[in-house]
Formats: structure tokens, sequence, C-alpha cells
């Protein structure tokens, strides 16, 4: 959180607003903002409300044209803010913009993908990722950006709407860019930016609970964005194939006697999403501190 906060802090002009909103933090962050950053916003939550909840939180606070949505294990340079703006600028038809992410050993990650369809889905269309093409001002037009970085047009939220609260957790950057796409705005990537990433940090002590996550928001995906029909299809599907694999790695297991660790923790994580859809999807389950609205 320190290098996050100092990072941003670095790359923002005196009229710029930092918000920090804490979803539950049970560490030092919060005394640590406190101490070490006190002109930063703080909204702290006594619980995890969710990635899309606290993004809007922090954006009922910012009246400002443009705003910024970064993780707390993303670091920006001090170029970004600038650069996105003057993207911003040069377009008045591009809603949001992402960044190329880079891993802490330089390397890049995954910044961008094509839209999840039904096609995709059931494996009727593969599509490949290829890098688009850029456009006169170097931006890569793209279908969706991941959400580690998030520049957003203000004139765009208001028209089509925040992230959607109904995911916790993964897919709510996707579906928003869907859903801006389908109102007639673009997404870019902007490679110029590189953001330093240490993916799934947040997440690498709850693994089985993220998998969990991630199949409740993807079913939740195909609800939010495909005709009722395909949805159902679409669902129906990948809890046929949760099944299949369960099975899969079962056998696995049973035929290495259980004795590879690789194999067993891909049943512990098939299995238990296979439980959390047999016992009907509680909400409960997933990642741990849940807020009761959540």
């Amino acid at each position: 959180m320190r290098e996050t906060v100092t990072a941003a802090l670095a790359a923002m002009r005196d009229d710029d607003h930092l918000v920090v909103v804490d979803n539950g933090s049970t560490d030092d962050s919060l005394i640590v903002l406190a101490r070490e950053f006190p002109t930063v916003t703080v909204i702290a939550n006594g619980c995890n409300a969710g990635y899309a909840r606290a993004c809007n939180q922090g954006l009922n606070t910012m009246p400002s044209d443009y705003v910024l949505f970064l993780n707390n294990d993303a670091q920006l340079p001090p170029n970004a803010l600038d650069r996105f703006a003057e993207d911003f600028v040069r377009d008045p038809a591009l809603a949001l913009i992402g960044a190329q992410l880079v891993a802490p050993d330089g390397s890049l990650q995954r910044s961008f993908a094509p839209a999840p369809t039904w096609h995709s889905e059931l494996g009727l269309r593969r599509r490949k990722r290829v890098t688009p093409t850029p456009d006169t001002n170097g931006l890569l037009p793209v279908e969706t950006i991941v959400g580690a970085c998030i520049a957003a047009r203000r004139t765009a939220i208001d028209a089509v709407g925040p992230m959607d609260p109904d995911f916790f957790f993964y897919f709510e950057e996707t579906e928003w860019c869907v859903r801006m796409r389908r109102h007639g705005w673009k997404i870019a990537l902007d490679p110029a930016v590189s953001v330093t990433h240490r993916k799934g940090h947040s997440t690498q002590a709850v693994r089985t609970e993220a998998q969990i996550e991630a199949l409740r928001s993807r079913l939740l995906y195909y609800r939010k964005t495909m005709p009722p029909l395909l949805a159902a299809t679409v669902t129906i599907n990948r809890v046929v194939r949760v099944v299949l694999n369960t099975l899969g790695q079962l056998t696995l297991f049973a035929v290495t006697l259980g004795c590879v660790p690789r194999i067993r923790k891909r049943l512990i994580g098939y299995g238990s999403q296979l439980v959390w859809l047999l016992l009907g999807c509680p909400r409960t389950w997933g990642l741990p501190d849940k807020c009761t609205h959540s």
C-alpha cells in the first residue's frame, strides 16, 4: 500500500485528488496512511465491500473530469496521469483507457483481452489474442482492459453508469467495457504507460476461495451481457466443465495416490467449485470478510 500511494502522489498535480478505499484491512494499512499520508482522503470500510463497490465509493467523492482506478498492488509511473489526460483530450469518444501492466521483474502481463461471448465460452469460435494495430495516437483499440489500472472519462460514466456492484470481484471491468462499447464509447490501451503490477498478490493466500469468486462472477457476466437463453446455455456448459474437471482430477489423484501436489491443488479447486454449485451457490462462499450487503 505504501509504495502504491507514494507512486500515485508523485504522478499527481496540485489540483488532483487521491482517495484510498480500504476494504476492511486487518493489517496496519490505515495507521500507515494516517501517519505518512495525512493529505490523502481515506474511506474505511469495516468489511470487504468488493472491488466495484469500493471503486464507486471513491468515484462519488471525485469531482474531476477524469478518474483513475488503481489496484493496491499496482504502481503508477510519473507520467501516467498526464498521458491519460492527453489521450482523453485527443479522442472525445474514449471512455476507458488501460495501461501496459508489467511484473516487478519487467516482464509483460496481459493487459487487455477480447470480451467473452457465447461463441467463445462454448468453444465454437476461438479468439486469438493478437495485438491490435495502433491508431494515429499510438493507442491500441481493444474490447476489454484489465482492471488493475483504468482511467475513465466522467461524462462516459455519467452516461453509461459506474462499475456494476453486483460483481464482488472479477469480471466487473469486463462487463463495464462491454457496456461502454454497446453505448458507442471506445476502449483503448496506452502502451506508453507502463504500470508495475504484483498480479494476484491480494488473493495468493485464498486461492481456492478466489476461484469460487471467479466462477460466481463469470456466471453473473453471462446473465448481464447475454440474452437469457444463451446465458443459460453457457452456464450449463460451464457447470458441466466443472463436473468433468473435478472427475478428471479425482481420477488423476487416485492414479497418483495423491502424491502430486499440483493435482491435489487442482482437485481442491475444482471440487470446491462443484460443492459450491451443488449447494446452490451460497453468497457466503468465496473471498472472506465480505460485507453483509455484498
